[in-house]
C-alpha cells in the first residue's frame, strides 16, 4: 500500500497551491474540496496498510528496513504535516497537534536516515523518489509550524531539510550521473528533482512572512532551471506506460504551482499571476488526468481479475 502515497500527497499539496492562490482572486472551494480528498485517501491508505499488516508493528518495522522502498514509510507523517498548515493555522488549540506531527515525522525520518547509513545498499536502488519524505519533509514542517506559531523550529527545520537537500541530493545526481538508466518503473521519479527548491521556496516565504528576498530569488532560479531540465525529460516521460508510479509527478507540479503562487501575492505584476494561473491550471489537469488514468487502471486490473478467476 506504499506505493499509493503519492496520490494523498499530490492532492495534499494541490489544496496547499489553491489556497495560496486565493491571495490573488481563486476561491476557496477547491482547497476545501482538495483537502478533503487527500485527507480521506490519506486514512484510507493507512487504514489498509495497517489492515494488511494485521496491525503488527513489526510489518512497519521490515517496511522500514526494506532497502528499495523503505523511505515510502515516510508518507505516512508526511501527509498529516502538510494538512495541518492548511487546516487549522493559527489556532492556538491545534498548535500542539501540530508539533506533535511534527516530532512524529522527525522520528521516522531519523529511523530512515539510519537504516540508509548502517545498512549499504545497491547503488541502483537509489533514486530521486527517496528526497521526497526526507528532504521535502523538513521544509514542509517548517511551513506547518511557522503557519501554528513555532517560529524557531520552523527555522531548524528549514535548516534540516537543506541540509538533507545537499548530502542525499548530491548523493543521488551521483547515482544518476554514474549508475545505470532508471528503470521504466523509477523512471518517473526523475520529476521528483523539482521538489526540494519548490517547498524550500514555500518554505522561505512562509518563514519570511511572504515577501521576496535574495534567498527567495535563488530558490526560485533553482527551480525553475531544474523545471527546465524536466522539458528535455519530458518526451522519455510520454514514452513510458501508465503505472500507479507516475502519480510521483503529482507532488512536484503542485509544489512548483504553490511556490510560483507565493510569487504573485508577492509581487502582483500581472505577468507573474499570469504564470502562477497557468502553473496552477496545469498542476490541476495534470492531476485529474491521474485520477481518470487510475481509475482506468483499476477497472481493467478488476476485469482481468474476475476474467482469470471464471476461466
Amino acid at each position: 500500500m506504499l506505493r499509493w502515497y503519492p496520490l494523498a500527497l499530490g492532492l495534499g499539496g494541490l489544496a496547499g497551491g489553491w489556497r495560496t492562490a486565493e491571495g490573488f482572486g481563486a476561491a476557496s472551494w477547491p482547497a476545501h474540496c482538495l483537502t478533503i480528498l487527500c485527507l480521506s485517501a490519506w486514512l484510507t491508505i493507512t487504514t489498509l496498510y495497517a489492515v494488511r499488516g494485521g496491525g503488527n508493528p513489526s510489518t512497519l518495522a521490515a517496511d522500514l528496513r526494506h532497502p528499495e522502498q523503505g523511505f515510502a514509510v515516510g508518507y505516512i507523517s508526511v501527509i498529516p504535516m502538510l494538512l495541518a498548515a492548511q487546516i487549522f493555522p493559527h489556532a492556538s488549540g491545534y498548535r500542539y497537534l501540530d508539533l506533535a506531527l511534527v516530532a512524529a515525522w522527525a522520528v521516522t525520518a531519523a529511523a530512515i536516515v539510519a537504516q540508509w547509513i548502517t545498512t549499504p545498499r545497491d547503488r541502483h536502488a537509489i533514486h530521486p523518489g527517496f528526497s521526497l519524505p526526507v528532504v521535502a519533509g523538513p521544509f514542509i514542517a517548517s511551513i506547518s509550524l511557522q503557519t501554528n506559531g513555532w517560529h524557531l523550529l520552523a527555522q531548524g527545520l528549514f535548516a534540516v531539510g537543506a541540509y538533507f537537500w545537499v548530502t542525499f541530493g548530491t548523493l543521488i545526481i551521483g547515482r544518476l550521473m554514474t549508475e545505470q538508466r532508471l528503470s521504466d518503473a523509477r523512471f518517473p521519479t526523475l520529476v521528483a528533482l523539482m521538489v526540494p527548491p519548490a517547498t524550500a521556496g514555500t518554505a522561505w516565504f512562509t518563514l519570511n512572512s511572504n515577501k521576496i528576498t535574495t534567498a527567495g530569488v535563488g530558490l526560485a532560479a533553482v527551480l525553475a532551471m531544474m523545471a527546465l531540465v524536466q522539458l528535455f525529460i519530458l518526451p522519455d516521460y510520454l514514452r513510458r506506460p501508465f503505472g500507479i508510479s507516475s502519480w510521483v509527478f503529482s507532488f512536484p507540479l503542485a509544489a512548483t504551482a504553490n511556490t510560483v503562487g507565493h510569487w504573485a501575492v508577492a509581487d502582483p505584476y500581472p505577468g507573474v499571476r499570469m504564470l502562477a494561473w497557468s502553473m496552477l491550471a496545469a498542476a490541476t489537469a495534470i492531476i485529474a488526468l491521474l485520477v481518470v488514468r487510475t481509475g482506468q487502471l483499476m477497472w481493467s486490473t478488476t476485469r482481468r481479475q474476475r476474467n482469470a478467476s471464471c476461466n
